[in-house]
């Protein structure tokens, strides 16, 4: 089940995929759907809960000093924008070796279905970034039309994909969310700096998911944990190399260690 970070108005929305691919493609469907899906979405909404604890009261309290909430604000949210197109990358191209290495060779059909997850799992933390700043600044109206919006374009995507089968629920979710849920946040929080932010970071995509994909191709008779070790560190090479050669992605980097470093000095 695809299950949304800080969208309590999708709650009717998050059972309707699970229940539509049962009723439609049966139990092994149903399975392998909703394997992937945990593969993905689970470990990201783990990653987003402590981010979201510390993070929304940090903002709250900045609201009187407008630059700083600004900057602080735009410092976290192109962490989260490089580390999205970084793994998102690495895990599209590696779709198959990773659902094979962490569920099983009998869950090679699953693969298709997480690759077609991925895009969803780079948006949703943008979207659920973007939430913060309805959150801080307490417009909780503005919040709830723009979750009932993307509530329905979350049941519309999944209806949309169903004829494909369960791999068509998936890429027109991710679809949605890029096209749909994501612009929805950014038109509503009134700022282009988050599209700014989105297109400065997404040639690291390009960059990580080519060389990645290319390596496997290399890499295409050796045993899927194989090709694991022989193409994420070169994935992962290709993304330090593109981050230390441009600025931008350069300047986050140091800016999300400064503010570890400030953050360990609190403690």
């Amino acid at each position: 089940m695809v299950r949304l970070p800080m969208a309590s108005a999708v709650t009717n929305a998050r059972g309707s995929d699970n229940l539509l691919i049962g009723r439609s493609y049966g139990s092994a469907a149903l399975g392998l759907y909703s394997r992937a899906s945990a593969l993905l979405i689970a470990p990201l909404e783990q990653f987003l809960y402590p981010i979201n604890v510390v993070f929304i009261p940090t903002l709250s309290r900045l609201q009187s000093q407008p630059e700083r909430y600004r900057s602080t604000f735009l410092r976290l949210y192109e962490a989260i924008a490089l580390a999205g197109f970084f793994f998102t990358g690495l895990s599209l191209a590696l779709a198959r070796p990773l659902t094979l290495v962490l569920l099983g060779p009998k869950w090679g059909q699953a693969a298709a279905i997480f690759g077609g997850f991925t895009v969803a799992a780079l948006c949703i933390p943008l979207g659920n970034a973007s939430a913060w700043l309805f959150t801080s600044q307490g417009r909780g109206r503005d919040m709830l039309v723009t979750q009932l919006i993307n509530s329905a374009a979350i049941v519309l995507s999944f209806l949309v994909g169903l004829p494909f089968g369960p791999v068509g629920v998936a890429i027109a979710f991710s679809i949605s969310n890029l096209l749909v849920r994501l612009p929805i946040y950014y038109f509503s929080v009134r700022t282009a700096d988050l599209w700014r932010v989105f297109f400065r970071h997404l040639p690291i995509w390009v960059v990580v998911f080519s060389i990645t994909w290319l390596m496997l191709m290399l890499a295409a008779n050796l045993a899927p944990l194989a090709q694991l070790l022989v193409c994420v560190p070169v994935g992962v090479l290709a993304g330090a190399a593109f981050i230390c050669t441009f600025r931008p992605q350069r300047q986050v980097v140091i800016h999300l260690l400064e503010t570890l470093r400030e953050l360990k000095k609190k403690r």
